[in-house]
C-alpha cells in the first residue's frame, strides 16, 4: 500500500482500527471504480474531455496534467453537470471516507482543480461552490 500513513507510538487501539478500515474501504473503493470506469463513456464539457478508462482529461486536445484523485473528483461533477454535489458525497466517493467537520480535502482538491483547468471558451467559471450545499459545475446553459 505504500508508505501514505503513519502512526506514531504510543498509539491508540481504535485509530489503528480505524486507519485500517479506511484502508480497506479505500482499496474496496478502488476494485469497484476500475471494474465500473471500464465500460464509462467519455464525457465532454465544453472542450473539456474526460476519458475514465485512462484516467485522462484533456482541454483542446492538450492532456491535463492532474492527480487520479484530481480526475475522479472532476469526472463526477461532470456525471452530475449543473447539479450541486454534496461535500459529504464527495469526499464518501472520491476519498472514500465520510467527511469530518474540519475536513478540508475536498476543498483543497477543488482548489487545485482551478488553478489546473485552463479559461473555458464559453466564459463560465468550471465550478461554483454553494455555501452548505457543495459544489456545482457549471453548464454552458
Amino acid at each position: 500500500l505504500g508508505a501514505d500513513d503513519y502512526l506514531p507510538k504510543p498509539f491508540n487501539d481504535r485509530e489503528l482500527v480505524a486507519r485500517i478500515r479506511a484502508i480497506l474501504r479505500r482499496s474496496h473503493w478502488s476494485e469497484q471504480q476500475q471494474s465500473s470506469d471500464n465500460g464509462s463513456p467519455t464525457l465532454e464539457v465544453d472542450a473539456l474531455s474526460l476519458n475514465p478508462g485512462r484516467q485522462e482529461a484533456s482541454f483542446d486536445g492538450q492532456t491535463l496534467e492532474l492527480t487520479g484523485t484530481e480526475f475522479t473528483l472532476l469526472y463526477l461533477l461532470a456525471q452530475h453537470l449543473g447539479q450541486v454535489v454534496s461535500r459529504e458525497h464527495l469526499s464518501q466517493e472520491v476519498l472514500g471516507k465520510r467527511l469530518t467537520p474540519f475536513d478540508r480535502a475536498i476543498d483543497m482538491h477543488i482548489s487545485n482543480l482551478r488553478r489546473k483547468l485552463p479559461e473555458r471558451k464559453d466564459g463560465h467559471p468550471w465550478f461554483k461552490t454553494l455555501r452548505g450545499r457543495g459544489y456545482l459545475m457549471v453548464s454552458a446553459s
